[in-house]
């Protein structure tokens, strides 16, 4: 059976008949990741020829020195950061997104020319890196973005923009416009903690001082980080600007 024969698209808008017509729209989807996949990404990648960056030592390493622009710009590309990644391939007509980790990922699609599911061409890739199994039924719903921030959830402690970020369908785009530091997938932050931060967010910890910490954290983990019981708020890093004349 094929995955294009698999595939289930869902319209399920949700809202009534006075949304305004400009309000953005995608297509998403939640799926499930093979096991062992993405243990097995980097060197699916190189031998398909899928420009890669990897996350290491808290830095972005990308072949042939290219700029992250550059590296984007190719098209199609794979952020890894353990056991996290991020597939995008854009073309023309289509811009699709595959982000996830070890065992569950959602699928983004923004089409040219309406609400279409994604080209064979990004299922038969996703296929070959071994991110999708044969036959795999995927259910397309449509998402709109928020024009606004979206409130934040009680008992998250994370500034709007924050989680504004863990949710839109851009991470890129959106870290650049709420003016956030990101390196690959993970983005700077400061949270402001009454205790020891859990043990698997001790790694993201870049620095300490009283009741703040510093962490460069995966976009993914922010929400973990916002439940944390030691944790009272995290917001992005205060931006100095110069004193005025």
């Amino acid at each position: 059976m094929s995955i294009r024969a698999a595939l289930v698209v869902v319209l399920m808008l949700g809202v009534g008949g006075g949304v305004l017509a400009e309000t953005p729209r995608y297509l998403w989807a939640e799926i499930a990741v093979p096991a062992g996949a993405v243990t097995k990404l980097p060197g699916r990648a190189e031998e398909l020829g899928v420009a890669t960056a990897i996350l290491s030592e808290g830095a972005l390493v990308i072949g042939e020195e290219l700029t992250e622009d550059e590296f984007r710009a190719g098209g199609t590309y794979l952020y890894l950061d353990g056991d996290l990644f991020l597939l995008g391939v854009s073309t023309p007509t289509e811009r699709v997104v595959l982000r996830g980790n070890a065992t569950n990922a959602e699928l983004i699609v923004w089409a040219t020319d309406g609400l279409v599911p994604p080209s064979e061409a990004f299922f038969d890739l996703a296929r070959e890196l071994g991110l999708l199994d044969e036959g795999c039924t995927i259910s397309l719903a449509v998402k709109e973005l928020p024009l606004k921030l979206p409130r934040v959830p009680e008992g998250m402690n994370l500034d709007p923009t924050l989680w504004a970020l863990v949710g839109h369908p851009d991470w890129f785009g959106a870290a650049r416009d709420f003016g956030l530091e990101r390196v690959g997938l993970r983005v700077r932050v400061v949270a402001e903690a009454a205790g020891v931060l859990a043990e698997n967010l001790e790694p993201y910890v870049l620095s300490s001082s009283g009741s703040l910490v510093n962490l460069l954290i995966p976009i993914a983990l922010l929400p973990e980080l916002g439940q944390d019981p030691a944790v009272e708020s995290v917001r992005p890093p205060f931006t100095p600007y110069p004193a005025g004349r």
